[in-house]
């Protein structure tokens, strides 16, 4: 007796809507879309493009201020593919004769020395924590019908790890650094900023938020905890062509950097003085001022 497959049913168009494979396909294009339409507009000209190159070779930023993936068809990062060197290179090159022009100061210097002296310290957390104080710039020279892209990035100061003596309230090394974790730069949300702009506000990144979150995908800038590291500002003139695309390949730059501002990320504070000194400093403290807040068992 021999057996024959029945043939597969026919669904209608309407229950064919409701199918496994429809759903599954509409989800993703959904989800898609969704992504889509998350990403800031600053965000839209940015592009993944390999790292593994030098500077002049380097076309663009992804979404998330670093160069990573083989495309733009990549989806998940990979050790193996993100980079782990700065995006943009420590040493210095030389200005055209136009950027050589500009200068940049900080601003708050005076309460930055004040953390200097006692060596900053940077909370660090999985979900991000921002930085305070709050990294903030002002420009002069530039030209004020130019537009210019104005970013930041953070670089480690040495290969070493280090580790809080109580006993001598000093740091002192520990070893080798960790393996260097992926690179990335922010791009200031307000960029591309007018030449005009600039001469007449401050730029603040009181945005940026620093984590330990190695697989972090809301482009914070990830950071290894007992290291030390050294924020730079950089200002990109940005060309009539590059309209759809920051592109680092074609753009001239200036890097500035503040020695005042170097500081050590850590997962809890280690220097006494410095908790102090963001508490009675940071506006956003208050709470921790207002001893009237705090129950008896907290004092």
């Amino acid at each position: 007796m021999e057996f024959t497959a029945s043939p597969k049913p026919q669904l209608s168009s309407r229950a064919n809507a409701f199918s496994i494979a429809a759903l599954m396909s509409s989800g993703g294009s959904k989800e898609k879309e969704a992504t889509e339409n998350t990403i800031k507009p600053l965000e839209q000209f940015v592009e993944k493009s390999s790292c593994a190159q030098p500077l002049g070779e380097l076309t663009s930023l992804d979404a998330h201020g670093e160069f990573g993936g083989s495309g733009a068809g990549s989806s998940s990062p990979s050790s193996s593919s993100l980079c782990t060197e700065p995006l943009i290179p420590t040493t210095p090159i030389i200005p055209s004769e136009e950027m050589a022009k500009i200068a940049c100061s900080l601003e708050t210097k005076e309460l930055w020395d004040k953390f200097h002296e006692l060596g900053t310290e940077m909370i660090i957390t999985k979900s991000g924590r921002r930085m305070f104080p709050t990294i903030r710039v002002s420009f002069s020279g530039v030209d004020s019908e130019a537009k210019y892209i104005v970013l930041m990035d953070i670089v480690p100061v040495d290969n070493k790890r280090y580790r809080y003596a109580y006993h001598r309230s000093s740091w002192l090394v520990a070893g080798k650094a960790d393996p260097p974790l992926p690179a990335r730069l922010y791009v200031h949300p307000d960029s591309p900023f007018t030449g005009e702009q600039l001469l007449k506000q401050m730029v603040s990144f009181e945005k940026v938020k620093l984590t330990n979150n190695e697989l972090d995908q809301h482009g914070h800038i990830i950071l290894n905890s007992m290291h030390k590291y050294q924020p730079r500002v950089h200002i990109i003139k940005k060309k009539d062509h590059t309209a759809s695309l920051l592109n680092l390949k074609s753009e001239e730059f200036r890097t500035f950097i503040f020695p005042e501002t170097v500081f050590t990320a850590v997962t809890a504070y280690q220097n006494q003085l410095i908790t102090k000194l963001k508490i009675d400093s940071n506006p956003f403290a208050k709470g921790f001022r207002d001893s009237s807040r705090l129950t008896d068992i907290e004092r």
